[in-house]
């Protein structure tokens, strides 16, 4: 494992700890990141979306983290450099990837349950139920409410590629959207 002089961009920089700041986007991964992220409450805009990700550029970035698969690696790719919108743009499609029967089958029942009832809740407040229910489970289903973008941290250079940690915190409105919408 190596280090190098290479920083992740402020934008997207997960705190050290919970004192030191909140993180400067605001954004919902279950959203396209270009409809939903926010940085100081108003829409991310082109100015901080066309900024590299790290400092130096690199061409490809590997984000990996302990709440998705090993497997389920995801890859932000730009030939020019990866920028802010790189990363938001392939965190939110690698999470739209459809679970496989193995992955499925693969995971205790109680797993399920918990996966089920957050894609019942995805299908239940999108436009279209049924279109929603046919797309069928997705890898972001998995994070039950944990979905909201908390930064990347951990930069480093490891099997001969740059890999960063994705963090995310849980969405603690969607336990009350649940509960009201259970009580209706």
């Amino acid at each position: 494992m190596q280090f190098h002089q290479l920083v992740i961009d402020p934008l997207l920089t997960a705190p050290l700890t919970t004192h030191f700041r909140p993180v400067l986007v605001d954004w919902d991964v279950r959203r396209a990141p270009l409809r939903a992220a926010r940085v100081a409450g108003t829409l991310i805009t082109t100015h901080y979306l066309t900024r590299w990700a790290t400092h130096p550029s690199v061409t490809t970035l590997y984000i990996v983290s302990d709440l998705l698969f090993e497997d389920w690696v995801i890859t932000a790719h730009n030939p020019n450099g990866v920028t802010i919108e790189d990363i938001l743009t392939a965190l939110h499609r690698g999470l739209q990837v459809p679970l496989t029967q193995p992955e499925w089958e693969g995971m205790s029942s109680t797993q399920r349950t918990r996966i089920q009832d957050t894609f019942y809740a995805r299908c239940e407040a999108s436009r279209d139920f049924d279109r929603t229910r046919h797309g069928g489970v997705r890898r972001l289903d998995c994070l039950l409410h944990t979905t909201v973008f908390a930064g990347l941290s951990s930069l480093m250079y490891r099997n001969s590629r740059w890999e960063v940690v994705l963090t995310l915190s849980r969405d603690f409105g969607a336990h009350a959207r649940a509960r009201s919408q259970r009580d209706a």
